[in-house]
């Protein structure tokens, strides 16, 4: 399979995690503002969970997704055709096949789920992120962790890099942000990506294992 086709198998296998995604969505919404821009989107794991919390009483004013890869975009707006949200009714949600990049439009928050990990230049993606958000906007990173856990899997799917806390924390810092919350995740799951992935050399996402993960 292509690196696409693998990074779309790996999203497809893990969309419909409940537990996960639910446990991750409430780690990160205390610091939601009410204009959101989600930078690679993928297929919309992340942002139909934007559009429920919406709907379900916190409310933004405006969420803008943007996705670079056209069979991606192409997932995640079919996906939000039929999200009958008022977000979309009132045009207040928009979706971009395309690189994000600093412009005048400015954000309360910006969220990067599992992104970060998949740009050459993360710094520069950083610092575009900073221009983008508003004086004390708030930006959301998420990224697979320890680069001893960089397996066979990570480089299928496109991954440059796993990060170190401390090292994520200095890029952030080197972007002029101030870094509030940091922490590891999921450590639970260190060790089956340790055996599967580095070990066993796995290069795609077993939907079975994964849910019985979940």
């Amino acid at each position: 399979m292509t690196q696409c086709e693998c990074l779309t198998a790996s999203l497809l296998a893990l969309d419909d995690l409940e537990n996960y995604y639910r446990w991750l969505f409430e780690e990160v919404r205390p610091f939601f503002g009410e204009r959101l821009a989600e930078i690679g989107a993928g297929i919309g794991t992340f942002t139909v969970r934007l559009v429920r919390s919406h709907v379900s009483g916190h409310p933004m004013a405006r969420l803008e997704v943007f996705e670079p890869d056209g069979t991606l975009y192409q997932h995640l707006r079919k996906r939000l055709e039929t999200a009958h949200s008022d977000l979309l009714r009132e045009g207040r949600l928009t979706t971009t096949n395309g690189v994000f990049r600093s412009s005048p439009e400015r954000f309360d928050t910006i969220i990067m789920i599992n992104v970060l990990e998949h740009i050459e230049d993360d710094q520069a993606s950083i610092r575009a992120a900073y221009h983008a958000l508003v004086p004390g906007g708030t930006f959301i990173v998420f990224v697979p962790a320890l680069p001893w856990l960089y397996s066979a899997l990570d480089r299928a799917v496109g991954h440059y890099r796993r990060y170190e806390k401390p090292n994520l924390e200095g890029l952030l810092r080197a972007g002029r942000f101030e870094v509030v919350k940091s922490q590891y995740m999921d450590c639970m799951g260190v060790l089956p990506w340790y055996f599967l992935n580095v070990i066993g050399r796995c290069t795609s996402i077993n939907p079975y294992l994964a849910h019985l993960y979940d």
